[in-house]
């Protein structure tokens, strides 16, 4: 006890900080191990808890594109969820579509969705249209967000520039 109160009287400072450095280093590997290795086993955390709620079912896939093939001004549609909660839709058009025309098959394309599906995913659009003599083509994206009215798109047109 004797040789305890000597290491304590030559050294307290030392021993402080020593105490204080182990209980900094313990609660920093508290919150590590509760940042990186605790909460939720699922890969989207728990943001996918209610999906049975609003499944996509390969019928529903197949009527879509199906209807949306039948249009003589599309060529090719894809449809896929993945990520969970965002519907990816890619339709190509024959080499003549306008743009405008484009952006509204893909806009009226949503009424085949129910007003359930529109509040749960988020529908993400490419629209792709190969160059022809009578046209550039183009290629365009656009999002209809769960809480959105309509579809946003995006402005990639190309801008030339001018020369002085």
């Amino acid at each position: 006890m004797r040789k305890i109160k000597e290491l304590w009287a030559k050294n307290k400072v030392l021993i402080c900080l020593l105490l204080i450095l182990l209980i900094c280093f313990i609660a920093i590997l508290t919150v590590c191990f509760t940042f990186f290795l605790g909460g939720s086993k699922t890969t989207y955390g728990d943001r996918l808890e209610d999906i049975e709620k609003y499944p996509i079912t390969e019928s529903f896939q197949n009527d879509y594109v199906n209807a949306l093939e039948s249009d003589a001004l599309i060529k090719d549609v894809t449809f896929k969820t993945s990520g969970g909660r965002v519907i990816y839709i890619r339709i190509a058009y024959e080499n003549d579509t306008t743009l405008v025309e484009a952006e509204s098959k893909a806009a009226q394309s949503l009424e085949k969705f129910s007003e359930d599906l529109l509040s749960y995913y988020d529908i993400d659009f490419t629209l792709v249209c190969d160059s022809s003599e009578n046209s550039e083509g183009f290629t365009i994206m656009g999002a209809k967000n769960v809480s959105g009215s309509g579809v946003v798109w995006n402005n990639n047109t190309k801008v030339e520039s001018e020369e002085q």
